[in-house]
């Protein structure tokens, strides 16, 4: 095993992927399959990890037409999120006001802080992908 100058293990990729079957390592935003989905048009998949066990680290996919909107929320645990597609419209506090977002593009990255009051909207069709540790729970403040 070659170690890096930092002493981390450096593994030949074609060794990680014949640890594990690929299918269950890579997703495609249009091949999420889908666990929720809700009468406003958003889903939600949980794509590994388990978000109920304390501690468990988990990556979760969510997806907003173009113009939904989320009213404002907060989670008991830390989300490091990517938006991969679209724009998502976040704003912080604990009433949606669509005049205070800031836009957050594909491609761009952010973190909510767990119990931080948020909200978010859509433009465009939007997707996000985080990861956060479980235990997770969503207070809904609206």
């Amino acid at each position: 095993m070659k170690l890096s100058r930092r002493g981390f293990a450096l593994l030949p990729t074609a060794a990680l992927w014949a640890a594990e079957d690929p299918a269950n390592l890579v997703w495609r935003p249009d091949a999420i399959a889908w666990q929720r989905a809700d009468p406003d048009g958003t889903k939600y998949a949980v794509l590994d990890g388990d978000r109920d066990k304390p501690g468990e680290p988990f990556t979760y996919a969510f997806w907003m037409p173009d113009g939904a909107w989320v009213g404002a929320h907060l989670h008991s645990q830390q989300a490091h999120v990517a938006v991969v597609k679209g724009t998502l419209l976040l704003g912080f506090g604990r009433k949606l006001d669509r005049e205070k977002t800031k836009p957050v593009r594909a491609g761009e990255f952010f973190i909510v802080r767990g119990g931080v009051p948020h909200y978010e909207g859509a433009r465009g069709e939007t997707l996000i992908i985080g990861s956060a540790l479980g235990g997770w729970k969503t207070t809904v403040l609206e």
